[in-house]
């Protein structure tokens, strides 16, 4: 289940594009599978077919299609030297 906080929300009203979720790397070893957090960034996916589009809470959101949905997730701003980034709250690695 994925979220919008309001910061996130107010960030891509204010820069007028959707968001797009970048498709999670996966590490696989002999003993375990591991898979990095992806990154979230202002836009539309390079290769719209491996997406589903999704209207969360006004906002447009590209997220991709093997995107695990078990776990409650929230997409939020986090703020570096007076930059801001998106970044997801609550990933699990493993």
């Amino acid at each position: 289940m994925l979220s919008l906080s309001n910061d996130a929300i107010a960030f891509a009203q204010e820069k007028q594009s959707p968001l797009c979720i970048d498709t999670p790397y996966k590490v696989s070893n002999c003993c375990f599978d591991v898979t990095e957090c992806p990154a979230v960034r202002l836009g539309e996916p390079r290769d719209p077919a491996g997406y589903a589009r999704q209207t969360i809470s006004g906002i447009t959101v590209f997220v991709p299609n093997d995107f695990p949905d078990d776990k409650p997730m929230v997409i939020k701003t986090r703020s570096l030297l007076g930059f801001r980034q998106l970044v997801i709250d609550g990933w699990k690695l493993v």
